[in-house]
């Protein structure tokens, strides 16, 4: 038995099982990780392939988040009290295996459930002791993890011993030419890579569905937020893991692909995002990021945007419906740079996708014109190219922002030709 099985569900822990799946890969490069879709060939019969899968694995990882227990299906009963629900049928077919180590992993600040909340052919996970990996000690939460497996006689020795944090930082540069032509497109959610030395580092994002916009409700809510709308992200993309940086900015100046020389206000340049930069800025970077790394790079589209930064929260904020204690960088966040000025990328936790910042530090364009409600709105991701193109959206707030403007549904527009304010900058994206 050489393989770890890992059960999900998708609109609980995408993001989470995605960097830990990565990981685990890493860790163990020569065991198979079988990840649901991730592993299993089109049209082929999915509980067939759990089944096939599973009597191959020594593990079974079941990853537990926080709507994993009343995670809810379109008729609004709960999906593990469904039969036919695929994690309860991946769990129990795990739980029926002699020799297979079932193994919890609560992830997202999730606790164990109890035996009385599971259904029958579930009672006996709540027996199984589980490991909690925290987003903000994860590296060191993941080893634990790996200690533990590797006490398993079938995973005994096994590995690379790599620090997680090492190898998940290594560029896709490094690989082979022929990695670089086709293995991205095989990259899990979660995985960090790089194009090329300068190019932006990008963070694999999971295919989804989330519903877009606020409801009528939420504290400080535009009407431009709505009318509330399902859309589906039907596969995986790349996201800038951070907002492009001046750093990267000037490479393109200082290599002819960019024509303006954003000031810093005298905060600094290095790390710090790129500010002073128009919507025509921002797509000329793209070009040119485009010919350098001789991949598509682009702006993100406003509903791929909305879904990045969310990451399978449906809160005010991706951490939850109050602003909190530096969490981010806006008007009254109590960061250092709170209200003052920008901060450098990376200051503050990732969301559950490994984005930093997307909420303030700095507004972010994207490629959408605006229009005035989501009346009519695409429901696949794309861009929407109709409306007013005088004007182009811009997300997330910024160092200025109020905790409402701050909050992950708030939108605005800017001219996309002459605004270049100490407050805008922008964040890549390409298909994989």
């Amino acid at each position: 038995m050489t393989g770890i099985f890992i059960s999900y569900r998708r609109e609980d822990a995408a993001g989470w099982t995605g960097r830990l799946a990565a990981d685990l890969r890493r860790e163990f490069p020569t065991y198979q990780v079988f990840q649901d879709i991730a592993s299993i060939e089109i049209g082929e019969d999915f509980l067939d392939a759990t089944r096939r899968a599973l009597a191959s694995c020594a593990v079974a990882v079941v990853v537990i988040g926080p709507r994993w227990l009343h995670a809810k299906n379109e008729t609004g009963h709960r999906r593990l009290d469904d039969a036919e629900d695929w994690v309860r049928l991946e769990i129990a077919e795990s739980l029926q295996r002699n020799g297979l180590r079932v193994v919890p992993v609560l992830v997202g600040e999730a606790r164990m459930p109890r035996s009385a909340e599971l259904p029958e052919p579930l009672k006996l996970l709540a027996r199984r002791n589980a490991l909690e990996i925290s987003d903000s000690r994860w590296d060191y939460d993941f080893r634990q993890l790996v200690a533990a497996l590797r006490k398993f006689p079938p995973l005994a020795g096994a590995g690379t011993g790599a620090d997680p944090d090492e190898t998940r930082a290594a560029s896709i540069a490094d690989a082979s030419p022929d990695r670089r032509a086709s293995g991205v497109a095989d990259l899990a959610p979660g995985t960090v890579f790089r194009d090329g030395d300068g190019c932006p580092e990008m963070v694999v994002v999971p295919a989804g569905e989330f519903t877009m916009g606020s409801p009528e409700g939420e504290h400080g809510r535009s009407a431009d937020e709505g009318p509330l709308h399902e859309v589906a992200i039907a596969r995986p993309f790349a996201v800038g893991r951070y907002a492009v940086t001046f750093d990267e900015w000037d490479a393109c100046v200082a290599a002819g692909g960019c024509a303006y020389d954003p000031g810093d206000e005298g905060w600094g340049r290095g790390q710090r995002p790129v500010i002073h930069v128009s919507w025509e800025d921002a797509r000329a970077y793209v070009a040119w990021l485009s010919k350098k790394a001789g991949r598509a790079y682009r702006l993100l589209s406003e509903a791929e945007w909305e879904y990045a930064a969310r990451a399978g929260a449906t809160t005010r904020y991706p951490w939850g419906d109050a602003p909190g204690a530096d969490r981010a960088n806006f008007y009254g966040s109590g960061s250092s740079w709170s209200g003052e000025q920008t901060a450098p990328v990376g200051s503050f936790d990732p969301n559950r996708f490994g984005l930093h910042d997307v909420i303030g530090n700095v507004w972010e364009w994207v490629q959408d014109c605006w229009s005035a409600d989501y009346e009519g709105a695409p429901v696949d991701g794309r861009a929407r190219e109709s409306g007013d193109c005088s004007l182009r959206v811009a997300r997330g707030g910024a160092w200025v922002s109020n905790p409402e403007i701050a909050r992950v549904a708030n939108r605005d527009r800017f001219v996309p030709g002459d605004r270049r304010l100490f407050y805008l900058g922008f964040r890549v994206a390409r298909d994989l």
